[in-house]
């Protein structure tokens, strides 16, 4: 009995461990396919979409980097044209003010002080005329410009310089290339207010002066009673302007190639008066 009793409780022994350990696999087992699933969910629903995120912000970082590296090189060139530029027009502006400084500092061939009509026979008379030792512009009626023409003139390349003195009113300024009948002409008109209008005149009275250009200049000595010195510089279809001896614009027009010269009075608003004096012409 005892034998049987010992061999009964080894076999119920054996029996438990038997079944502890299929239970233990089995909650192994359920653990590791809870393990499994929290790995697979965690996986789906937080690694993935996390790494999405990671992926889709470097693709948004580089493409930010590449646009802000594309908008970099764009400004770089656009810098680059800007200089380019700038040094174009300084180099432009150094040839005409080269030009003209070359030109003028030779003996004119006209050298006229315009005290009288001389050989050159200036316009006298309506507006026109020769007093106190300077050649006098005047126009009254608003909205109009006299021209007046030294008829004895007509030349092809040239510089073309005269001293300027505004007593009252709006503007004067210099005529070139002028037809004989006055009917076309180009002209440089300088106010008092420091602005300057270069303009193509046809002629014809029902049509405005046709502007090439206009602006303010900081050479124009501003006011009345001062003297500031014009000059056109014409050769072939280019023309050049200066203002007290400083390159100030230039315009190309084929319409006119040669032709008179002359002084003028602008009224924009206001009856107007102005002197010349020291009329020189270098022929190029």
């Amino acid at each position: 009995m005892e034998f049987e009793a010992k061999s009964n409780t080894g076999l119920l022994k054996t029996t438990g461990r038997h079944r502890f350990s299929k239970i233990t696999l089995a909650i192994a087992l359920a653990l590791l396919l809870v393990v499994g699933i929290s790995t697979l969910i965690g996986y789906n629903v937080v690694y993935h979409p996390y790494i999405l995120r990671i992926q889709g912000t470097a693709t948004s970082i580089a493409r930010i980097q590449e646009t802000v590296h594309a908008r970099a090189t764009h400004a770089a060139q656009i810098s680059a044209t800007l200089v380019a530029q700038d040094r174009a027009t300084a180099t432009a502006v150094a040839r005409h003010q080269n030009n003209y400084d070359l030109i003028t500092r030779a003996f004119p061939n006209i050298n006229d002080d315009l005290h009288n009509p001389d050989i050159y026979n200036w316009d006298t008379g309506s507006g026109c005329t020769f007093s106190n030792s300077a050649y006098n512009v005047a126009v009254a009626e608003k909205g109009f410009f006299l021209p007046c023409i030294a008829k004895n003139t007509s030349l092809n390349n040239f510089v073309y310089q005269v001293d300027m003195k505004i007593i009252r009113g709006d503007a004067g300024g210099l005529i070139v290339r002028a037809r004989g009948d006055n009917s076309q002409s180009y002209i440089f008109v300088v106010g008092q207010d420091g602005s300057y209008s270069i303009y193509y005149y046809s002629g014809e009275d029902k049509k405005a002066a046709q502007t090439l250009t206009d602006g303010y200049n900081s050479q124009i000595i501003m006011g009345y009673k001062q003297v500031n010195t014009l000059a056109v510089l014409a050769s072939g279809s280019s023309l050049d302007f200066y203002i007290n001896r400083k390159y100030v614009t230039s315009v190309i027009d084929t319409t006119l190639s040669s032709g008179q010269i002359g002084v003028l009075a602008n009224n924009y608003k206001r009856s107007t008066l102005v002197t010349y004096s020291h009329a020189r012409i270098w022929k190029l």
